[in-house]
């Protein structure tokens, strides 16, 4: 009986050390298990201080990019990454230069399944293109998957499960950024890009401060326009840039909000721009700086495509506008004893341009001073020679005064003219330094049929008399009702003159 017992222990002796080893191996690989991320953690740790992560970094940045890469080493202090230096070409044309670049690195969301990017920024950053050719496509050679942590051979296969496969980065600030592209040129400006992760094909970003300069050279101005940059809102993408809005100033109280879009493919791009209080003398020449003042209000719409001039298109508002010193005001204050054509002020003065071929089209012009005149119509500019046409409406009492003005001249029709107003066809050529018009020819016309065929009540005052004088000459035009009612020798020789008269006004009227 005992040596029965004796056996029957044995086995149950071997099951129970089977037992253990099977618990040992379930235990060890619990453990294993919790500390494969740990793990991970070290040896992306050691591997990212190395050399070939850096060698590995740029071959991934050149082979999606195209171009060459260089980074200067990274400096690692804890989880922090700092980088002197990073230069960049491409082979679409782009240079990227950036100083002071550092990010952080939370290891803890490696545990999580994601590289998590945070405090990531420089001090400088520069983005130049060099070349307008076409966007060339990534070096076929390349991998196919980019990945800078595939040569980390110290890490063993079993654990390389545990390397994330998402990226996150939390932003990238830049205190100072420097943009060209041509003549456009950002500098000095704060940028900021939001937050991305892997999947997104696109990131937002903000401009704070700087200066933006401009291709554009306003008359009289030796150097192109340059505006100060108060912000801009973007978004970034793989096939777009889209510009929601920005706000840029100029002198004074000017401002101007854009918005707009570039396609990367293509290059097709186009901008609206809203512009308010801009000062309408830093766009004017000399002779026109002394006779139009007032501050633009308008909308700008331009679009081009890359190598390619742009088209536009503008349509403005002169606030506070004044016109003074154009010879034809001149000549009305003394036609018309009216004082307000010396400085006329202009309650309404707006107009639509835009380019055609190599001249510039202006359209839909109103100009009205109230209680005195209206104007509407085109004008033509190329170069420096104008073709105007306009519809020139006053009011009865305006041209009172002169002589055949009510009955001859201001007799045409603009159903669509606000009521209350006579109105005549006026056409402007010549150029810009003397623009000549037709309407003191027609007021002098008119003023001879006066003499001929009105009442000698009519002809009276100072305009009348600086009418005639090219139809009477200097002596009988001073005084053209006495000549008419005088004495019987007076009216022959004015009678005599008749034919004289009728022979220079006739020809004077436009021809139909």
């Amino acid at each position: 009986m005992q040596r029965h017992s004796r056996t029957s222990r044995r086995p149950s002796s071997s099951f129970r050390w089977l037992w253990w080893l099977v618990g040992l191996i379930l235990v060890s690989g619990v453990v294993l298990v919790l500390l494969a991320p740990s793990l991970v953690t070290g040896y992306i740790r050691s591997y990212l201080r190395k050399a070939e992560f850096r060698q590995k970094a740029e071959d991934m940045i050149t082979a999606k990019l195209g171009g060459k890469a260089n980074i200067a080493p990274i400096i690692w202090n804890d989880d922090i990454a700092s980088v002197t230096d990073l230069s960049l070409e491409t082979a679409s044309g782009w240079n990227v230069d950036a100083g002071g670049m550092h990010l952080a690195l939370d290891f803890g969301a490696i545990r999580q399944g994601s590289w998590s990017i945070q405090n990531t920024g420089a001090d400088d950053l520069t983005l130049r293109l060099t070349t307008t050719a076409p966007m060339a496509s990534p070096a076929a050679s390349g991998p196919e998957r980019l990945d800078p942590m595939a040569d980390a051979g110290s890490i063993p296969s079993f654990l390389r499960r545990y390397i994330p496969s998402e990226t996150k980065v939390s932003g990238f600030d830049v205190h100072r950024f420097f943009f060209e592209q041509g003549a456009w040129k950002i500098a000095g400006t704060q940028l900021r890009l939001g937050s991305w992760k892997s999947g997104e094909t696109s990131v937002s970003a903000r401009l704070n401060g700087g200066t933006l300069q401009t291709p554009i050279t306003a008359p009289e101005q030796k150097e192109p326009l340059k505006l100060d940059l108060a912000q801009a809102t973007l978004r970034l993408g793989e096939k777009q840039l889209q510009l929601s809005d920005a706000t840029l100033r100029w002198k004074q109280d000017s401002e101007a909000t854009l918005r707009g879009s570039l396609k990367v493919e293509t290059g097709a791009w186009q901008t609206f721009t809203h512009v308010k209080a801009v000062p309408l003398d830093e766009f004017l020449d000399p002779v026109w700086k002394q006779r139009l003042s007032g501050k633009i209000e308008g909308d700008l719409e331009v679009a081009g495509t890359r190598n390619a001039p742009p088209t536009w298109r503008a349509d403005a508002l002169l606030k506070d506008g004044v016109l003074t010193g154009l010879p034809i005001l001149e000549k009305l204050v003394t036609y018309t004893n009216t004082h307000r054509f010396k400085r006329l002020v202009l309650d309404i003065c707006s107009a639509s341009f835009s380019a055609q071929g190599d001249s510039l089209r202006i359209e839909n012009i109103i100009v009205q001073s109230n209680g005195l005149l209206r104007i509407e119509g085109s004008l033509t500019i190329r170069g420096r020679m104008v073709d105007g046409d306009f519809m020139l409406g006053v009011t009865p009492e305006t041209v009172r005064g002169i002589p055949g003005a009510n009955s001859r001249v201001f007799v045409g029709n603009n159903p669509a003219g606000p009521p209350g107003l006579q109105w005549t066809r006026v056409r402007i050529a010549g150029t810009l330094d003397s623009p000549q018009e037709d309407l003191s020819t027609r007021l002098i016309g008119a003023a001879g049929m006066s003499l001929l065929f009105d009442t000698p009540g009519s002809l009276v005052g100072k305009g009348a008399e600086t009418l005639l004088k090219p139809v009477l000459g200097e002596g009988a035009a001073q005084m053209p009702g006495k000549v008419i009612e005088g004495t019987s020798g007076v009216i022959e020789n004015t009678v005599k003159a008749g034919t004289g008269i009728i022979n220079k006004v006739l020809p004077i009227f436009p021809r139909k």
